[in-house]
């Protein structure tokens, strides 16, 4: 009797584990199946937004203009528009900034959102930034349009006249033409690694 008792207990338990392992696999799956499905790799949270759009535009070309100079110009192969987000999502994004001594910033992406109002704008996916012979490699870029300013939390390689650095984290102030690399450079020339600060 007391055996039979036993066995019924240890056949609850072992129920018991089983749907719990059960439950956390099912938890597990819906839990990745909407992160897969929302996600996207950004440097704000806001910028998860739906793909059903209000408006959809092929061939996009937009160019900011301040006292008859061009200040940057931005191209896509398709903007979808969110009016209630106030917000542009842009697929395959080519932009460029102009400085003021006649060069240019080039910057490309898989994505990128620009927000209406204040248009600052969020790169993201394969980033590239590349200025004369430098060229900057990163996952996400933030431009602030009123600073001109563009940042980035995420890892950095840049490379250009033989030097290559990588670090964590950047700023680069348009104005003032300061490039900041925030933490964990390493420097390399010709393959040779010059100084590693941590």
């Amino acid at each position: 009797m007391k055996e039979s008792v036993f066995k019924q207990k240890r056949m609850l338990k072992l129920w018991r584990l089983a749907l719990g392992v059960i439950t956390l696999l099912l938890v597990s799956v819906l839990a990745y199946g909407w992160w897969d499905s929302s996600h996207w790799n950004t440097p704000v949270k806001d910028t998860k937004i739906k793909l059903d759009a209000e408006m959809v535009i092929k061939g996009v070309n937009y160019t900011e203009v301040r006292k008859g100079e061009k200040f940057w110009e931005l191209r896509a192969k398709q903007a979808r528009f969110y009016s209630d987000k106030k917000q542009t999502l842009l697929i395959d994004v080519e932009a460029v900034i102009y400085l003021k001594d006649g060069r240019q910033v080039y910057i490309e992406g898989d994505r990128a959102i620009m927000h209406v109002k204040t248009k600052n704008i969020d790169i993201f996916g394969k980033v590239t930034l590349s200025t004369g012979p430098y060229k900057l490699v990163t996952d996400s870029l933030h431009y602030n349009n009123n600073k001109r300013v563009i940042k980035t939390r995420d890892r950095v390689i840049m490379t250009g006249n033989g030097i290559v650095l990588k670090g964590h984290g950047l700023s680069l102030d348009i104005n003032t033409k300061k490039l900041k690399i925030e933490s964990t450079v390493d420097c390399l020339l010709g393959g040779k690694v010059l100084a590693g600060l941590g």
